[in-house]
């Protein structure tokens, strides 16, 4: 009885237009979870132990500042999974907070708060559109992250040296994609004339199929791609130069109408 009558509720608040949005993101038959928060932003346990982390979202701990998961101790969270669990056995999930009462998406709140950057993982096109406008609207208005004293994670592709120094991290690189390139493996993106120490994306063979629909989707093409101001993120790596995978289609957007900056700020 307790598990018809969670399910219920989730029903109801999917089809409450207030927060419709949940909808995008989560099946209607994903059972939610009553879970707590761990002490860790943005990593949850239900009552039996298992572990679940809000998925598309990297948390950024904000120094002394408390963050969004940890304001509200009263708060109560569900857990919506959206995937199987990671190598480390946590399941990702879509995480509500208040779901009884005035239910908010946690990972929009984090976003909203500039205290996490968009990471899609499993997110379709709806889902990362909400979190990414979050995700903006913190940019454009200086919260968190992204306000005038603190280090965003944003590079211009222009500066491979500095990209190189961020190696290892996940970021966000702006820049004009300069050529294409083909291999029968491989894709490339070309962002500078010398690919052996200019910034690079690769598409592996095995994700061209999903990217090429998603970019057939807003009426373009991988040739259409050249020329066009970008930004991309992701785990920057190092091959020659620094390079990085475009491995889930909302990695990158085309940015044609904002200008290219040349100092690593954004183009916003």
């Amino acid at each position: 009885m307790w598990m018809v009558a969670v399910v219920a509720a989730f029903s109801v608040f999917l089809a409450t237009s207030a927060h419709a949005e949940l909808g995008s993101c989560v099946s209607e038959n994903v059972v939610p979870v009553p879970v707590v928060e761990t002490g860790e932003t943005g990593v949850f346990s239900d009552a039996a132990g298992q572990h679940y982390y809000a998925s598309e979202v990297l948390p950024v701990l904000m120094g002394s500042r408390q963050s969004v998961g940890t304001t509200a101790n009263e708060a109560n969270f569900q857990a919506l999974p959206i995937g199987p669990k990671n190598r480390w056995q946590m399941t990702p999930a879509m995480i509500v907070r208040n779901a009884n009462s005035a239910p908010t998406l946690f990972q929009k709140e984090l976003l909203a708060a500039g205290e996490a950057i968009f990471m899609p993982q499993s997110s379709g096109a709806a889902c990362a559109k909400l979190l990414r406008e979050s995700e903006q609207a913190a940019r454009q208005a200086g919260h968190g992250l992204w306000g005038q004293n603190r280090a965003a994670p944003v590079y211009w592709a222009g500066n491979p040296n500095l990209l190189l120094e961020a190696a290892g991290d996940y970021v966000i690189v702006q820049g004009r994609i300069v050529s294409l390139g083909k291999t029968p493996r491989t894709r490339y993106l070309n962002f500078g004339r010398y690919w052996k120490t200019d910034f690079t994306v690769t598409i592996a063979r095995s994700e061209e199929d999903a990217i090429a629909t998603h970019l057939s989707e807003i009426g373009l093409s991988f040739e259409d791609l050249a020329q066009k101001a970008v930004e991309i993120r992701g785990v920057l790596d190092v091959k020659d130069g620094p390079l990085m995978a475009w491995a889930h289609p909302e990695q990158l957007i085309v940015i044609e109408q904002k200008r290219a900056g040349r100092d690593g700020q954004n183009w916003d």
